[in-house]
């Protein structure tokens, strides 16, 4: 499943470095606008179905309800996948329930890209061991279809992955993180586009986790947003500091970064209190 969500030219890249690689693979491609007809003729492998105004967790929903395989693996539209990556995850999942790889940056990246890139995938950067990961990453993993198939009520209104790996977890599945499962990340649709991104994401998660919540944990969700951005930033640097690599890339793009988590924190804030004005 690709769900597409990224600069102008990015499902075409996505698909170039799956073409070779599909070897009976079904290639569904999730849009929130209309597909371009050139580019599903270029591409006949792919089926193309377009969700309008959705989020990306809700395009992958779409594309696991029309898929038939015996096993599902999520991308993004900016994901490049390494040449091996349907073969390594067709041999995990002969072996494994879930699996989830490595987000490596692309070449070409601008500052704002680099700072996308340390914002969602510092803790998915080379180098890590094989491990089980209560935290893996949606835009490079694959589960069982029948797994999913018996658990279709965690994800009703969107893939989330956090949620969705959160219950099976908990209901003893292991969740593994894999270093030779590999993507790596292009460019970005732009600073605005990931700032409402991460708005939006931030508000849906404040709003899931608000749904479990007590009103005061609510309302302690709202007030302490103040000190998430400086919080997360922090996590990225410790990961990103922890791999010896890319130092100089976080530095530059802190401004950036921090001015995503904001957006995250604020939406976030909003989730929760839009949970304590349920009836």
């Amino acid at each position: 499943m690709v769900g597409s969500n990224g600069a102008p030219g990015s499902v075409e890249s996505c698909l170039e470095a799956l073409a070779a690689q599909v070897d009976g693979a079904e290639v569904i491609v999730v849009e929130p606008e209309a597909s371009a007809a050139a580019v599903q003729a270029r591409f006949p492998f792919a089926t193309f179905l377009e969700r309008p105004g959705a989020l990306v967790p809700e395009l992958w929903r779409e594309g696991i309800d029309a898929a038939a395989g015996r096993s599902v693996a999520l991308t993004i539209s900016p994901m490049r996948p390494a040449p091996d990556w349907v073969e390594r995850l067709r041999e995990r999942l002969a072996g494994d329930e879930v699996v989830a790889g490595a987000i490596e940056p692309g070449e070409g990246l601008r500052i704002v890209d680099w700072a996308e890139y340390f914002c969602r995938y510092a803790r998915d950067m080379l180098p890590f061991a094989r491990r089980e990961n209560p935290e893996i990453p949606g835009d490079n993993c694959a589960y069982r279809r029948d797994l999913l198939e018996r658990r279709r009520a965690l994800f009703r209104d969107g893939f989330w992955e956090p949620e969705v790996n959160r219950a099976l977890r908990a209901q003893g599945v292991a969740l593994w993180h894999d270093p030779e499962v590999v993507v790596y990340q292009g460019r970005s649709a732009g600073f605005a586009a990931f700032c409402g991104q991460r708005f939006r994401h931030g508000r849906a998660y404040g709003r899931q986790r608000g749904a479990r919540f007590s009103a005061g944990r609510n309302s302690a969700g709202v007030v302490l947003a103040v000190v998430v951005p400086a919080v997360l930033v922090a996590r990225t640097a410790r990961e990103v500091l922890s791999r010896r690599r890319c130092r100089g890339r976080l530095l530059a793009a802190l401004p950036a970064l921090l001015a995503f988590d904001a957006a995250w924190a604020a939406g976030e804030a909003l989730g929760h209190l839009d949970s304590l004005r349920r009836p």
